[in-house]
């Protein structure tokens, strides 16, 4: 499948966030072609580190039984991930990180660092063996970025 069809995944996990009250924001663990892991945002529930892609690394994790993805596995969500779900991502070995919306894409998406940029900072991570997370952002952009158009609303909930 091209990345188009796993961000469709992702939307579908974003769509499933909303309906169960949560943020519209979706992801699905990626490795060797077949969807291994999938999440949805849990903030809603009072947890704050409850994203879609640590939800969705949590339960990748959980079903290896080993917090290393590097094998091989991608991640795909809505959203540009935040420093946050990419530090974990990073921890967790990950071989890619894709991604539909930019943060900027998103009105009233401010709760990033200023500049932020999810490729910069895999960039600058150091992963062992000088390894690099390889990181693409912009896949369904319009469609990703469309799921969040009442973030501003859903936050004064």
């Amino acid at each position: 499948m091209p990345h188009d069809d796993y961000m469709r995944q992702a939307i579908k996990m974003a769509r499933r966030s909303e309906n169960d009250g949560g943020i519209a924001i979706g992801a699905v663990l990626v490795k060797d072609g077949e969807i291994f892991a999938e999440g949805t945002s849990s903030v809603w529930r009072n947890d704050p580190s409850g994203h879609a892609e640590i939800n969705c690394l949590r339960t990748g994790c959980a079903k290896l039984r080993s917090t290393d993805l590097s094998d091989g596995y991608i991640l795909y969500t809505t959203l540009e991930p935040c420093g946050m779900c990419m530090s974990c991502a990073a921890w967790a070995r990950c071989s890619a990180v894709v991604f539909g919306a930019h943060r900027q894409d998103v009105p009233g998406n401010d709760y990033e660092i200023d500049n932020f940029s999810a490729g910069e900072l895999a960039s600058r991570l150091h992963f062992a063996a000088g390894r690099r997370m390889e990181v693409t952002g912009g896949i369904l952009s319009h469609e990703c970025a469309g799921l969040l158009q009442g973030y501003r609303d859903w936050l004064r909930r």
